[in-house]
């Protein structure tokens, strides 16, 4: 009887990867770009900007996988690269709004353009729709301030522990509780206002994976692994 034999554990695969395996690199980034391109996509809400900096993230961690000591999950410090750079491209989206009406023309369906690449030149098969989020839910996300967002994205969403969220944003535990706490709050009001919940009497949260207040998130189990101080590139 033959077994299965059992897939490489992302740090074999990371160290596969820093030998210039590149079956390693592309089985990481198979495991780990929708995950980050949902990410990214919640909080910046355009699916080519999200595609754009979900590569941008990628290419920046696979450069620097020297610097990744293994204290933490890859996906964990993975997600801190993404984070930075979403932040980076809100911030010059404040700066120059028309930027993104140029990279909507430059990267028009159909065409090969940055947000359409992915590492190694292989074509997105990202599902901007692949985390469930109903369309009211997501208008709700864009609403809040980008701290509440990024707290309640990686915790309701993706699934991280609040120690882990905190590690991956540089604040304190109890700082991401309270944002949290708000964010709900905040997306519990927002759905009301726009006729869901038990006020409209319909439901746009079911399978969507967030709370609204008063029903906390269990903590999801982060698998033993530590989520020590494991630094992103700069």
């Amino acid at each position: 009887m033959s077994h299965t034999p059992e897939p490489p554990s992302d740090e074999l695969l990371v160290e596969r990867a820093r030998a210039g395996e590149g079956q390693a690199v592309a089985e990481l980034y198979r495991r780990h770009e929708q995950k980050a391109y949902n990410l990214a996509l919640r909080m910046m809400g355009d699916s080519w900007d999200a595609a754009d900096v979900t590569q941008e993230a990628f290419i920046k961690a696979f450069a620097a996988l020297d610097q990744f000591r293994g204290e933490a999950r890859f996906g964990t410090w993975l997600h801190r690269i993404v984070v930075n750079a979403v932040r980076d491209h809100l911030r010059k989206r404040r700066l120059d709004p028309m930027e993104n009406d140029d990279l909507d023309r430059a990267c028009a369906p159909g065409e090969t353009g940055a947000a359409g690449r992915l590492v190694g030149g292989r074509q997105s098969r990202l599902d901007p729709a692949a985390d469930g989020l109903s369309p009211p839910l997501v208008d709700a996300l864009l609403l809040l301030d980008e701290r509440f967002r990024l707290a309640v994205v990686l915790c309701d969403l993706l699934g991280y522990e609040y120690s882990e969220a905190a590690e991956i944003l540089g604040v304190q535990e109890g700082t991401i509780k309270s944002r949290i706490f708000r964010a709900r709050a905040e997306l519990a009001q927002a759905l009301r206002a726009a006729g869901y919940g038990p006020a409209g009497g319909r439901s746009s949260t079911s399978g969507a994976g967030v709370d609204t207040p008063g029903t906390p998130r269990a903590a999801q189990p982060s698998n033993g692994r530590s989520t020590g101080e494991e630094r992103p590139p700069s």
